[in-house]
């Protein structure tokens, strides 16, 4: 029979990390003698709510046990491994679910994820359900992480647009120590592979995208639209330690998951989703941030454009009153001196207010002007080399404003489910096959 196994909640801001718990849990279900039908998911959930967790990332392993017995193994080897890697003592409130995927189940998990990747969901209500369903669990803390275990268990590459992460994990006497990832075979990596790897390296900045700074277990985790992709990808960086071993997810990454739905007015915290309406005004804030006033179901909204999202504020000083706008993005909660704001996350331009000059083509990963390589021969990057086709990416402002067209901060300031113009028109649905070292210990493939 098949399960699916949902873990969340292990990290704290000292270290662990819940995609190293899943990769644990998955070697250690290969060692007694499960298989597994598909990749394991790695699963991001509402971006806005207060109390996430550090990448606010669930997992879930999907397995196959022939028999009730190995089932059990398998639930207790997990049990084990949670115990053992949970960060309980500095905040951790971590849950393990555990169901067949033949029973009737999959409606309530997938209510669940699509609740909690755009809004908020009562923990102890889905503490309840699980109890009165009868699924499998075990909790730590107060088991606030049974919303993201049972979320992870929603998610589907069959209905579901989705994203591959290859994460490789580091040796325990390394956490701790800097990185040692060459940033030069990151821009060679880009290139070798570009369109099929994304947020790996931020042209602008110079910043290295694909490997974190804190005291997790992470090493680099390369992101693309394939197994294959993210396989290669990975192999053409060096990095100045051996690692662990890596492992394959799929995931919700870079899709845009929980900005699918309309925003309601009044807004409501920390929901995301997006809104449309025509642009008021556009006023400078303290810090370097902007605050845009959208007209939208009578009525006039504050959205603010922060500083560090780069590109998507200089696109913002360049609206103007008049212009239709859809904004999208998560809402901050009203304070005594302020009301409700949507925190801008992306601007699709709609139509504009006013005339246009036409703009060069900018490339959509470094910003930098593009060549015409001749009529019909589409462009090139002076920064990056980049190619595209010829009207290809979107296009970038000019001095008398926008033109329509999707604009997205700068890399360093994109979330984790943020999708890049790249994907698209390149949405996928379906399983892909498994690669040969999709799984490793080590440089030895499982």
């Amino acid at each position: 029979m098949r399960y699916l196994l949902g873990i969340d909640d292990t990290d704290s801001r000292f270290g662990h990390c819940t995609t190293h718990l899943g990769y644990l849990v998955a070697l250690e279900l290969a060692r007694i003698g499960c298989t597994f039908p598909a990749y394991p998911r790695l699963v991001r959930l509402n971006p806005n709510v207060p109390f996430k967790t550090r990448g606010n990332a669930a997992v879930c392993v999907e397995f196959e046990a022939n028999t009730a017995g190995l089932c059990d193994k398998a639930f207790a080897a997990a049990e084990r491994l949670l115990e053992e890697e949970a960060d309980v003592e500095n905040g951790a409130n971590a849950a393990l679910l555990m169901a067949s995927k033949e029973t009737g189940d999959a409606e309530f998990f997938r209510r669940v994820y699509l609740r909690a990747v755009s809004g908020i969901v009562n923990y102890r209500g889905v503490i309840r359900a699980v109890s009165e369903i009868g699924i499998r669990h075990r909790l730590l803390g107060n088991g606030m992480g049974v919303v993201g275990a049972a979320s992870s268990m929603g998610f589907s590459c069959d209905s579901d647009d989705h994203t591959y992460e290859l994460i490789a994990y580091r040796r325990p006497e390394n956490c701790g120590t800097r990185r040692a990832v060459d940033p030069g075979s990151v821009v060679e990596m880009e290139a070798a592979t570009f369109p099929h790897t994304f947020n790996s390296y931020d042209h602008e900045s110079g910043r290295v995208l694909l490997s974190p700074t804190g005291p997790d277990p992470v090493l680099v985790g390369v992101r693309g639209d394939s197994p294959k992709a993210v396989l290669e990808a990975f192999q053409k960086i060096r990095t100045g330690e051996e690692p662990l071993g890596h492992i394959i997810y799929a995931t919700n990454q870079c899709t845009d998951a929980h900005l699918r739905s309309r925003l309601s007015t009044p807004l409501k915290a920390f929901s995301a989703g997006w809104l449309e309406g025509d642009v008021a005004s556009v006023q400078p804030s303290r810090g370097g941030h902007l605050m845009l006033q959208l007209r939208a179901h009578d009525s006039t909204l504050c959205c603010m454009v922060y500083e560090p999202s780069g590109d998507l504020r200089r696109v913002a000083r360049l609206l103007r009153p008049g212009d239709s706008v859809r904004v999208s993005g998560g809402v901050r909660r009203a304070s005594s001196k302020n009301p409700a704001v949507i925190n801008v996350e992306k601007i699709d331009v709609l139509s504009t207010s006013h005339q246009h000059i036409k703009a060069p083509q900018r490339c959509v990963i470094c910003g930098s002007g593009m060549k015409s390589e001749g009529r019909g021969k589409g462009y090139q990057c002076k920064r990056c080399g980049r190619k595209s086709a010829e009207g290809a990416g979107a296009l970038k402002p000019t001095s008398a404003g926008v033109h329509p067209g999707t604009y997205l901060p700068s890399p360093r300031a994109q979330r984790h489910l943020t999708k890049q113009l790249i994907r698209y028109g390149n949405e996928a649905v379906g399983s892909h096959a498994f690669v040969e070292g999709w799984a490793t210990i080590g440089s030895s493939s499982r």
